[in-house]
């Protein structure tokens, strides 16, 4: 199990922030950081479920999503919202470690040079 606090360090350049978990059910969790302008929320879930495509393979799914919402400053009615998650699947028998190093290829390859390959993506290359 995660622990009761997560800090994510140099968000938006220079500030850390230490999200709080607020929540915990099975095999989910949600954390939560509030600011007045601001929030910061990230949820961890897991599941199995009965991969049809593979004659009913159970796979497990392994889910983390980081959302940043800006509150709406007047006039405004919506505020902004950002968010990231990321998916690791792996089927029920295979070894983890395999899925681990695809997540982590992923991981390495979206942030090299600083986050190159991210500004990329946001700016519509592919």
């Amino acid at each position: 199990m995660f622990s009761d606090t997560i800090a994510f360090t140099d968000l938006h350049g220079t500030l850390d922030y230490t999200l709080t978990r607020i929540n915990q059910d099975l095999y989910s969790s949600e954390y939560l950081y509030k600011a007045t302008t601001f929030e910061i929320r990230l949820t961890i879930k897991n599941i199995t479920y009965s991969d049809k495509k593979q004659g009913g393979r159970l796979t497990d799914r392994h889910t983390v999503q980081l959302t940043e919402y800006v509150y709406p400053v007047s006039p405004a009615l919506y505020g902004t919202v950002r968010k990231c998650y990321t998916v690791i699947e792996n089927a029920q028998g295979d070894d983890p470690a395999n899925s681990r190093e695809i997540a982590l290829g992923l991981s390495a390859w979206l942030s090299a040079s600083s986050g190159a390959n991210i500004t990329k993506m946001v700016n519509f290359e592919s």
